[in-house]
């Protein structure tokens, strides 16, 4: 019995996962299909998504905040 939950625990012994192909798939796809051009866009977006990622919650919250306050104004 232990043997059994300890092969279920080792997992793959794949080298590569196969979430990793279907994305080394998809980029090669869209560098065939656009060019160079989808290639950059994956560079900034890769680079710049902490920074996107803190503006739209940034904006989320504003958003919430000035909701809130239309939410008691009406109200009154």
């Amino acid at each position: 019995m232990r043997s059994i939950v300890k092969n279920r625990k080792q997992g793959s012994n794949l080298p590569i996962s196969i979430k990793l192909v279907v994305k080394i798939a998809l980029v090669a796809l869209g560098f065939s299909v656009w060019g160079t051009g989808f290639i950059w866009a994956l560079v900034g977006l890769y680079l710049f998504l902490p920074v996107i990622r803190g503006i739209l919650s940034f904006f989320v919250g504003l958003g919430a905040i000035i909701l809130f306050i239309l939410f008691l104004f009406s109200f009154l």
